[in-house]
């Protein structure tokens, strides 16, 4: 199964990235419109972990 996923909209956590992420410095690079395809459930190719999860 192929599943396109499209990000609608960044948004930044600092309290969260704070307690969960061992605090990161910057968010991903994930811009308004940009586009992934995952087939059978996988991390797409090039989306950040973070988004992912």
């Amino acid at each position: 199964m192929k599943v396109r996923i499209t990000a609608i909209r960044q948004t930044v956590y600092p309290d969260l990235m704070a307690k969960y992420e061992n605090p990161i410095e910057h968010t991903c690079g994930v811009t308004e419109g940009q586009q992934w395809l995952s087939v059978d459930g996988k991390q797409p190719e090039g989306m950040c972990p973070s988004a992912w999860s």
